[in-house]
């Protein structure tokens, strides 16, 4: 539907140049044009929708999960574990995974497009198309186990972070008392600058806003 004004187009300038002057032509280009942009609103809308089902159920099957589990689940895992998996992978699924995913579907369709009919018009691009495929196949899979175990040393180094806070407020009152909020403070910075190495490693894109804007002195 989308690529269907680009194929009227190219079968409208093979005819007569009489022809082409035809209104009729226009108002089928026009109207292939409004349905081609109809479309691309209902996919999007569609496909958000369903990734922000599946990202409720999910969520909902987590929060299920960790109030029936039992008292052993919580002593091997700590609390900014548990927040971490509430918080940054959650806010993943509903914002970065959809448009991602969205985007790179619609960069293979484009680039699958842009394969097949020049080698349609020309067999000979296979020789040079196997190649570079084997070549990206081949640093993709690299990158992809590079990135999640990146993504896994940084999701364990942010853990501590979420459970220092927790660990600080709920005890806040005898900090307070005993004087040892400086004590606190100095470990949650260690603890920041661990964090803060680790996502130095990922690239730009991925880094946290919030650790962009701090100032570390």
């Amino acid at each position: 539907m989308i690529v269907s004004p680009d194929v009227w187009l190219s079968f409208v300038t093979n005819m007569h140049p009489e022809d082409q002057r035809d209104k009729t032509n226009l108002c089928i280009y026009g109207c292939l044009v409004s349905a081609a942009f109809v479309f691309a609103i209902i996919r999007a809308y569609g496909f958000l929708l369903v990734s922000l089902r599946c990202s409720e159920r999910l969520h909902d099957k987590m929060v299920v999960a960790v109030l029936q589990a039992p008292v052993r689940f919580f002593d091997s895992n700590p609390v900014g574990r548990i927040m971490n998996r509430f918080s940054k992978d959650v806010g993943c699924l509903d914002e970065v995974l959809p448009k991602t995913f969205l985007m790179s579907l619609q960069m293979i369709l484009l680039l699958l497009t842009g394969i097949i009919i020049p080698t349609v018009t020309n067999p000979w691009l296979l020789c040079v198309v196997l190649p570079l495929t084997a070549l990206v196949v081949c640093v993709s899979r690299y990158y992809l186990n590079t990135s999640r175990e990146l993504k896994r040393l940084e999701s364990i180094c942010r853990s501590p972070v979420f459970s220092h806070i927790s660990e600080t407020l709920d005890g806040l009152d005898t900090i307070r008392t005993r004087g040892r909020q400086r004590d606190f403070v100095d470990q949650l910075y260690r603890y920041f600058q661990l964090y803060k190495r680790t996502c130095i490693a990922l690239p730009w894109s991925s880094f946290p806003k919030r650790i962009r804007n701090v100032n570390y002195g």
